[in-house]
């Protein structure tokens, strides 16, 4: 019997010693979101254009060894987390309000594969995170190819910046350009759609997860094509007002169509999401 509860015991130690601990960051400030982090040229935007601006650092960036999250709520960490769409996580209505802001050192050689496991350690950590995997049917839209092919345009190349302040800028100047633009048609009698957009250098993955943050429900890329495209959209919200004599430019459904040669068709599937049960609006301190 000795004998069994020694071999047992090393059987233990030597399973422990082989199992990888999962990585950290060093140290983490997790913060209520400061005013500075609140810029508007960011909030008009949706997305992964939002999302690009506010994650900033980490593997392959020119801060490597840091993380810097600027005004980021929840529910964005978590998807980045768990690798999710928007539409598959579901808890309480603040995950998409409450913005923090989050600074974290990261280990010496952390690879990119890495920052999800550490994000998820230290979000049930801060926020105190219960939650579960469910399985649910849900009405989503499929976007397919149309009959007559897409009319998809190469990339364009990005503009260059030295640090996120002066993106910041660039993108505020052109913001602004863009508004003044508008109104001088309008004020020409010109027909304006009601909204634009414009992704000089985007996937599939990132146009479909766009779509779902302007549509009424997820949108599920089947177009099967890679590679990277310049996509430019102009359409009219749902909610829109015929202007004088000038007919409404078409929905955001139909341009998609007319203006991309893409399909979005309505359908139910099966949908993973994780609920959250529970967590903490203010995160525990540092």
């Amino acid at each position: 019997m000795l004998l069994v509860l020694r071999w047992m015991a090393v059987w233990a130690l030597t399973a422990s010693a082989q199992t990888p601990q999962a990585p950290s960051f060093e140290v983490a400030s997790v913060k209520p979101a400061s005013a500075n982090s609140q810029d508007a040229a960011m909030a008009l935007m949706k997305g992964p254009a939002e999302e690009q601006m506010r994650f900033r650092g980490g593997p392959g960036s020119n801060d490597p060894g840091r993380i810097d999250y600027v005004g980021v709520t929840l529910k964005m960490l978590l998807k980045r987390a768990y690798d999710l769409s928007a539409d598959q996580i579901v808890g309480p209505d603040w995950l998409d309000t409450e913005r923090y802001d989050i600074v974290a050192k990261l280990p010496p050689g952390t690879a990119r594969e890495q920052i999800p496991l550490m994000l998820q350690e230290l979000l049930v950590e801060r926020f105190q995170i219960g939650m579960h995997r469910e399985t649910k049917t849900l009405a989503v839209y499929s976007l397919t190819v149309a009959r007559n092919g897409p009319k998809l345009q190469p990339p364009e190349k990005l503009p260059e910046y030295k640090d996120d302040e002066e993106r910041k800028a660039a993108m505020r100047k052109n913001t602004s350009a863009a508004l003044e633009a508008r109104m001088a048609a309008m004020r020409r009698g010109e027909h304006v759609p009601g909204r634009t957009m414009h992704m000089a250098s985007t996937t599939m993955a990132k146009f479909t997860a766009w779509l779902s943050s302007n549509l009424d429900r997820p949108v599920k890329d089947k177009t099967q094509l890679d590679g990277v495209y310049s996509l430019s959209l102009a359409w009219e919200p749902d909610d829109a007002k015929p202007r004088g004599d000038a007919p409404l430019g078409p929905s955001l459904p139909a341009a998609v169509e007319e203006q991309l040669g893409l399909k979005l068709q309505r359908e139910n599937q099966q949908v993973e999401l994780l609920v959250i049960d529970k967590a903490l609006k203010a995160p525990t301190d540092n």
